[in-house]
């Protein structure tokens, strides 16, 4: 039996931690809206903001570990790799240089999705938080550059497909 901490292999302690505080929000929210049901709407803008703040601290994670954001591919990089280490393991996916200065996100595995079923959270909020984080996240990363989704796992496909481009101006 393991008695100390560091006896368990760091990869398995960041999966233990990234799984519990993947399931946070979506306990906290069940909680939240169980004491305030008839203040939905409050609740929604709430969440909304704490993943924005989630998201903006990409920036400096990047900056502080030397992360290059600097074009769309580095940009969808570097978010794909914090956004791993922040939410963990679970989340698998790929990046792919797009014509020009534009890079795609493709998720195939997400801890969100899972946990909006796992908590039967509803799809379409789970979808707007991740929103809410993806964008701030971008901006924080450099802000010359935006997020768009056009397929999303929450709402029922197969997976997340997000592009990133430089913005125009």
């Amino acid at each position: 039996m393991v008695q100390v901490l560091k006896e368990i292999p760091a990869e398995k302690r960041w999966d233990i931690a990234t799984r519990c505080s993947d399931m946070m929000p979506f306990v906290y929210s069940q909680a939240f809206r169980k004491v305030a049901p008839e203040r939905q709407e409050e609740l929604n803008r709430a969440e909304k903001e704490i993943w924005r703040e989630f998201g903006k601290r990409q920036g400096d994670i990047a900056k502080s570990i030397g992360y290059p954001a600097n074009s769309a591919m580095e940009v969808a990089k570097a978010f794909n790799e914090i956004s791993r280490t922040v939410l963990g393991p679970q989340l698998q996916g790929r990046t792919i240089q797009e014509k020009g200065d534009a890079a795609t996100i493709i998720t195939e595995q997400c801890p969100m999705a899972a946990n909006t079923e796992r908590f039967g959270a509803e799809a379409r909020h789970t979808c707007e938080l991740c929103s809410a984080y993806g964008k701030a996240s971008i901006e924080s990363l450099n802000p010359k550059y935006h997020i768009s989704s056009e397929k999303h796992m929450c709402m029922g496909d197969s997976s997340c497909r997000m592009s990133i481009e430089k913005t125009q101006r």
